[in-house]
C-alpha cells in the first residue's frame, strides 16, 4: 500500500494538471483574503463610530468577530444596531460598503473556497484514479501480483487525499498566520482553537469528495464518463441540495422572514399607541404608562408566537441541507468561526430578555438604573458537544460510506 501511494503522489506531481489546481486554489485563498479582510475592517470601522459610550444603555451592537473572515455567515447580520426604548426594539439596518459595485458579487471567504474550490479539485484528482489506468492498461499489472484490491484502492485513496490536502494545509497555516497580524485581529488560544477545528472539519470534507471520486471511477470504465458524472455529483452536492434543502424547508414551514416580524412589531406598537390614546381621550386622569404596557405585551405575544414557528423551520432547514457534506461543513464551520445561525439566535435571546428585564426602567415607570448590555458567546467545546455535534459526525460518516462503497466496487472491478 505504502508503494501505491508513492506511485500515485510522484506520478500526479509531474502533471500540468497538479500545478494547476494549485495554483487555482492558492489564488482563491489569497483573493478570499485580501475581499474578506477589507469587509472585516470597514464593519470594524462602523462599529467604533457606532458602538454606544460607558453610559449609553439604549444601544447594542456587537463587535464583528474576527473569524468572519474565514467564514462570514451570519456576522454581518449579527453586527446590527439595536436601538432599544420605551416602544421597544428597533433594529437598524446593515451597514453596507461604500462601494455598490460590490454588493453585485458574492464575497469569497475561505468557506467558499473550501466548499466549492477544494471540493471541486478533490474530484478532478481522483475521477481517473480506477478507470485511468485500467484506459493505460496498467491496472491489470498492478493486479497480477500478489497485491490486494484493497491495498490498491485505498493507497490510491491515501496518495489522491495528500496531493491535494497538503498543499491546502500549508495555504490555510500561512493564511492564518497572516490574519492573525493583520491590524484590527485579537489572536489568542480561542482563535488557533478554532482554526484547528475548522481545519478538521476541512479534512474529512476533503475526504469524502476524493472518496466520491474515487467511488465513481470503480464504476464506469472510461474516464471521460468518470468526469461527467462526477461533476453532477458535485453540483448536486454543493449547490443544488443545500439550496433545495433550504426552499423546500421554507415552502414547508410556511414561516414569514424576520424583516416582516419586525415590520409587523412597529405597526402593531403604532397601533397599541393609538387606541390606548382614543382610551384615554375622554378620561380625567391620562395614565400613559398604559401605553407602554400596552407595547410590551403585543411586543412579547408577537415573539412568544414566532419564536417556536421560526425554530421548527431552522431545525427543518438543517435537516435537508445537512443531506450533503457541503450543508453539514458549512454549519460546522459557521458555528465553529462564531458566525452561525445558533449564535444569531443567541443574540437575539439575550437583548430581548435584556428589554425584558429593564422595559419599566426605559420607560420610567420604575426607578433605578439600566443595566449595562453582557453577551457571552459559546466555547468551542460548547459547540462541538452541542449544535455543531451532528454536522461533525455527518463529516465522519460521509467519506467513511464513500470509502466502504469504494472499496466493494473495486473488489468486482473488471481491470480488463
Amino acid at each position: 500500500m505504502t508503494e501505491i501511494v508513492r506511485k500515485e503522489i510522484l506520478e500526479n506531481l509531474n502533471t500540468y494538471r497538479f500545478y494547476v489546481l494549485i495554483g487555482l486554489i492558492f489564488s482563491m485563498m489569497l483573493i478570499s483574503i485580501i475581499v474578506s479582510y477589507g469587509d472585516y475592517h470597514l464593519r470594524v470601522e462602523n462599529y467604533n463610530i457606532l458602538r454606544p459610550g460607558p453610559k449609553e444603555t439604549d444601544k447594542i451592537i456587537l463587535p464583528p468577530e474576527p473569524l468572519s473572515i474565514f467564514a462570514r455567515g451570519l456576522d454581518a447580520n449579527a453586527g446590527r444596531l439595536y436601538q432599544l426604548s420605551s416602544r421597544g426594539v428597533e433594529v437598524q439596518p446593515n451597514q453596507q460598503s461604500i462601494n455598490r459595485v460590490s454588493s453585485l458579487f458574492s464575497m469569497p471567504d475561505m468557506l467558499f473556497v473550501t466548499r466549492v474550490i477544494l471540493s471541486l479539485i478533490a474530484l478532478l484528482f481522483s475521477f481517473d484514479a480506477v478507470c485511468g489506468e485500467k484506459e493505460q492498461g496498467t491496472l491489470k499489472l498492478m493486479l497480477a501480483g500478489h497485491t490486494r484490491r484493497a491495498s490498491v484502492v485505498l493507497g490510491k485513496l491515501t496518495g489522491r487525499f495528500l496531493l491535494v490536502f497538503v498543499p491546502f494545509f500549508v495555504l490555510f497555516l500561512v493564511s492564518s498566520i497572516v490574519v492573525s497580524l493583520l491590524p484590527d485581529v485579537r489572536a489568542g488560544e480561542e482563535y488557533w482553537i478554532r482554526l484547528a477545528l475548522i481545519l478538521a472539519g476541512s479534512t474529512l470534507y476533503v475526504a469524502s469528495f476524493i472518496a466520491l471520486g474515487t467511488l465513481i471511477s470503480s464504476l464506469v470504465n472510461r474516464s471521460s464518463t468518470s468526469m461527467m458524472v462526477g461533476l453532477a455529483a458535485w453540483v448536486l452536492l454543493v449547490f443544488v441540495v443545500p439550496n433545495m434543502g433550504a426552499t423546500v424547508a421554507q415552502a414547508i414551514g410556511d414561516v414569514p422572514p424576520a424583516d416582516r416580524v419586525e415590520m409587523q412589531t412597529r405597526l402593531s406598537t403604532i397601533q397599541s399607541i393609538y387606541e390606548t390614546q382614543q382610551q384615554m381621550k375622554n378620561a380625567k386622569d391620562k395614565d400613559y404608562s398604559r401605553i407602554m404596557i400596552q407595547i410590551r405585551e403585543t411586543n412579547n405575544h408577537l415573539f412568544q408566537s414566532y419564536r417556536p414557528e421560526l425554530n421548527r423551520l431552522i431545525e427543518l432547514t438543517r435537516t435537508l441541507v445537512r443531506c450533503s457534506p457541503s450543508g453539514a461543513f458549512s454549519f460546522l464551520a459557521t458555528e465553529l468561526a462564531n458566525t452561525g445561525i445558533d449564535r444569531d439566535i443567541r443574540i437575539k435571546d439575550a437583548i430581548w430578555m435584556f428589554v425584558e428585564r429593564n422595559f419599566n426602567r426605559f420607560g420610567g415607570l420604575e426607578k433605578g438604573e439600566v443595566e449595562q448590555f453582557q453577551f457571552r458567546p459559546s466555547t468551542p467545546g460548547e459547540q462541538i458537544t452541542g449544535v455543531a455535534l451532528p454536522d461533525a459526525l455527518l463529516l465522519l460518516i460521509i467519506p467513511g460510506i464513500f470509502v466502504a462503497l469504494s472499496v466493494v466496487s473495486f473488489m468486482r472491478y473488471d481491470p480488463r
